[in-house]
Parts: structure tokens; C-alpha cells; sequence
């Protein structure tokens, strides 16, 4: 019995022990499988929430998707491949310039803000080209303009000349006309005038006889006026020469015949110029006027005396001058303008022809020497003021006495003794300043000339004073054979 109670006993402390070990196992079963069930909701609380997250994440990627597809410009339902595939076609037909590999609208974005930019540049840079080829073609234009005002002003004046020349070609022909007429009338006086001017040739022609020997040849060779002139000069240097005989024998109170032979053998026969100052540039026959050249016009001053010779000879006598000349203008270093006082009608002047002076020098005043008793018209009273005025009027100046820079020495020579006396005017005093005066000019080198040969040097001769017709300065003198 005891043994049954001590087996009852063991037998309930085991299945107490496995009581209690059941209760702890379901107590750790329990405890584990609302551990693993509260894990389990715990995931799936974790799950849900990354659902959501996910589920929010898929919706924000639809979304942005849709904001992408309706920014490039697709619907929102297009699929990534069509749009991929336009896109490609899109780059390839519209953008071909486009060269970046990736076809990525931003990049495409950025080509074509860049191609934009460069071509604003260049659209401004054309707008500048532009607006400075407007500005060249505005002046060009204005240009244009300007010279159509000009040219339309030069042809309005050429008009207004074309018309003033037309009335005066009017005019001009009804001036013709009566010229016409007029020098019909004077070809029928200048006809009959031929017909009595062929007769008096024929008795100029006779007159052969009548010139020096030496001289006959020249005359038959030469034409009618050249043969008056011929005999005019050869009754002149006749006429000379006896006068020239008559004075000298007069002063020589000879009356025997071979003592003046001898006296008139001894007189030089001819007084000649020392050689040509310049020559005729130019003859202006309508002004009758002649242009010089002198070398040098240093000194020169108008009113000046010159001869005009033919250039053949070069040292001429003093009477065979062409023309006396008288200095009107200084126009140059070299050149002055001469106006004709006489001239030959039948050796004109012509372009070459050479000219000398007595009463000037380059750089030098013409400066006269009066001695002797002055006497040229046939008054019987002194005319040395009147050569004096005349060299006065040539630009020169008289000096009492000679020095070097004298030009001429004119020597009248003593007066002539009439009725056994001399004239009143007349000292000792006189002659020996004249012998004092000889004497210093040929020590010096000084010309020495007569009055005559003065008076022709001047353009004149004694006949100028006897009839009392000097000329006034600045009046033309008649020309020769007038």
C-alpha cells in the first residue's frame, strides 16, 4: 500500500514535471507564435507602408512621366519605344545641323539657343552692313544729286551763253554783210588804185641811177617801196654828209679846196654801233607793239630809246636801223614791252631781229655828258635843257661832268663864228671845260658822240625842232613813209 502511494506519488511529481513542462513549452509555443505573429504583422505593416511608398513612388513616376510626355509635346499614353522612335525621326528630318549623338531635347535645346545666338549676331551684323550701305547709298545719292543741280546749272549757263552767242553771231553777220559790201566798194578803188600804183612802179624802177654803186644791185632786187625807201635813205645820208662837210669846214674856217679834201678823208664815214643789246621776241602788229628780250632788265626803265636792226650785220651803222622802239614795260627779268615810234615801211620787223641801245646797260641808269655849245634848231639860242629833258624822259639823268659810271658823252663842239664873233652865251670858260671833258672820256673809255648821232640814238632828228614838234611823253610818234 505504501509502495502504491509512493508510486502514486511519483507517478503525480512526473506528470506534475510534465505539467509544468507542458505549460512552459505551450507557454514558449504560445509566447513564439504571437511573437512570430507580431513580427509577422509588423512586416506586413513594414510591407504596406513600402507598398504605399512604392505604390506613391509609381504614381509620382506616372506623374512626372505624364508632365515629361506632355513637355516634349506627346500624349500621355505614348509608349517610351514610339516616342523614342518620333524622336529620332524628328532629330533626323527637322534638326539634320544637329550633331551630338545623344538626341536629348535639353542638348537640342542648347544647339538651338546657340544657333539662334550666332544668327542674331549675324542678323545684327547684316542689319549694321545694311544700315552703313544705306548711309553709302544716301551720299552717293546726295552726290548724285549735287551733281545734277551742278550739271543742270552748267547747262542752263551754256544755254544762256549758246543764246548770247547766237545774237552776237547775228550780229556778227549783219557786220559781215555790210563789211562784204563795203569792201566790194573799196576792191573797186583798191583796183583802180593798183592800175595808177603799177605806173608810179614803173618810174620807181628808173630810179636805179640815182643810188651809190655799191648799192644798184639791192635796189633792182627789191620791190617798189623798198626802192623809196631806198632813195629816201640815200638822199638822207647825202644830205648828211654835206651837212656833216659844212660843219666840219666851217669850223675849220678853210676855204682852200685840197685842205678840205684832206679834212673830209679823215672824218670816219660812219658811226656803228658797239653790238646788240638783245633781240625781238614777238611783233604784235595790230597793238604795234614788239616783246624783248634784253638779258637782263636790271636798270631798265620805260622810255627808253631802242634801235631795231637787221640781225646779218653785227655791228651796224647807227642810221642803218629798222625802227626806233621806246620801252613801255618791265614784264620779266629779261623781257620788257616795247612800243614802235618809227619804223621802215619797207623792212619790216620781224622775230629775231636784233636791238641795241646807247643809253643803257644792265644794272646801270643811262647818264649823259653835255659839252660844246648845244645848238640843234635854227633859233641861234642854246637847246642843251631840251636834250637834257629828253634823257630825262628816256629815264636817265645829265651830269656836269664825266666819271666812270658816264654812258655817253655828247659833244656839240664849239659854236660857229659868224660875222667874226662867237654867240654871246660862249666863255673861254666853256671850251676849256669841253677840251677837260674830251680829255677824261677818252681816258676812261667814255663814247663820245655828236649831237646829230644823238638825236638819231633818240629817234630823232633836227627837224623835230626846227618845226618845234617833239614829241610829248607817252603820245605815239607818226611812223615813217605815214
Amino acid at each position: 500500500m505504501a509502495a502504491n502511494r509512493a508510486s502514486a506519488q511519483q507517478g503525480l511529481t512526473i506528470a506534475l514535471i510534465v505539467f509544468v513542462m507542458l505549460t512552459f513549452i505551450l507557454a514558449v509555443t504560445t509566447y513564439l507564435f504571437f511573437k512570430k505573429a507580431s513580427d509577422a504583422e509588423t512586416a506586413m505593416a513594414t510591407a504596406n507602408g513600402e507598398a504605399s511608398k512604392a505604390k506613391g513612388e509609381m504614381q509620382k513616376v506616372a506623374d512626372d512621366r505624364a508632365k515629361l510626355l506632355g513637355i516634349l509635346g506627346f500624349p500621355e499614353d505614348k509608349a517610351v519605344a514610339d516616342v523614342e522612335t518620333e524622336t529620332n525621326e524628328a532629330f533626323e528630318k527637322k534638326y539634320g545641323d544637329y550633331r551630338d549623338d545623344q538626341k536629348a531635347y535639353l542638348k537640342l535645346s542648347d544647339w538651338l539657343l546657340g544657333a539662334v545666338k550666332s544668327k542674331d549676331e549675324a542678323n545684327k551684323t547684316l542689319q549694321a552692313e545694311k544700315r552703313a550701305t544705306e548711309e553709302a547709298l544716301n551720299k552717293q545719292l546726295q552726290q548724285s544729286k549735287d551733281s545734277l543741280d551742278a550739271f543742270e546749272k552748267k547747262y542752263r549757263d551754256l544755254e544762256a551763253t549758246l543764246a548770247d552767242e547766237r545774237s552776237k553771231f547775228n550780229k556778227g553777220r549783219e557786220q559781215y554783210e555790210e563789211l562784204t559790201a563795203q569792201l566790194q566798194t573799196d576792191l573797186k578803188k583798191a583796183n583802180e588804185a593798183s592800175e595808177r600804183m603799177k605806173l608810179l612802179v614803173d618810174e620807181i624802177s628808173k630810179g636805179e641811177q640815182l643810188v651809190a654803186v655799191d648799192q644798184q644791185a639791192k635796189y633792182k632786187g627789191a620791190k617798189a617801196e623798198g626802192q623809196v625807201a631806198q632813195l629816201y635813205d640815200e638822199l638822207r645820208r647825202r644830205e648828211g654828209t654835206i651837212a656833216r662837210q659844212n660843219e666840219i669846214l666851217s669850223d675849220l674856217r678853210v676855204a682852200d679846196k685840197s685842205v678840205q679834201d684832206m679834212v673830209l678823208a679823215a672824218t670816219p664815214k660812219d658811226d656803228r654801233i658797239d653790238g646788240f643789246d638783245g633781240q625781238v621776241v614777238s611783233v604784235n602788229e595790230v597793238e604795234g607793239t614788239l616783246l624783248l628780250d634784253v638779258g637782263s632788265t636790271q636798270g631798265l626803265r620805260t622810255g627808253t630809246i631802242f634801235n631795231i636792226y637787221n640781225p646779218n650785220d653785227p655791228r651796224p651803222q647807227i642810221g642803218a636801223k629798222k625802227a626806233v622802239v621806246e620801252i613801255q614795260a618791265i614784264e620779266g627779268p629779261r623781257a620788257a614791252r616795247a612800243r614802235v615810234r618809227h619804223q621802215s615801211t619797207r623792212d619790216p620787223i620781224l622775230a629775231g631781229d636784233g636791238v641795241a641801245t646807247s643809253l643803257w646797260s644792265p644794272g646801270q641808269g643811262f647818264e649823259a655828258v653835255f659839252v660844246g655849245y648845244v645848238q640843234v634848231d635854227r633859233d641861234g639860242g642854246q637847246d642843251s635843257d631840251d636834250l637834257a629833258r629828253l634823257v630825262e624822259r628816256s629815264g636817265g639823268r645829265v651830269e656836269p661832268s664825266v666819271t666812270p659810271s658816264t654812258t655817253l658823252l655828247v659833244d656839240a663842239g664849239p659854236p660857229r663864228v659868224l660875222a667874226g664873233e662867237r654867240p654871246a652865251g660862249w666863255r673861254q670858260a666853256d671850251e676849256t671845260r669841253r677840251e677837260r671833258m674830251l680829255k677824261e672820256a677818252k681816258r676812261l673809255g667814255v663814247r663820245v658822240v655828236g649831237v646829230d648821232t644823238f638825236l638819231d640814238m633818240m629817234g630823232l632828228d633836227r627837224s623835230s625842232f626846227d618845226t618845234n614838234r617833239l614829241r610829248p611823253a607817252g603820245r605815239p610818234a607818226v611812223p615813217a613813209g605815214s
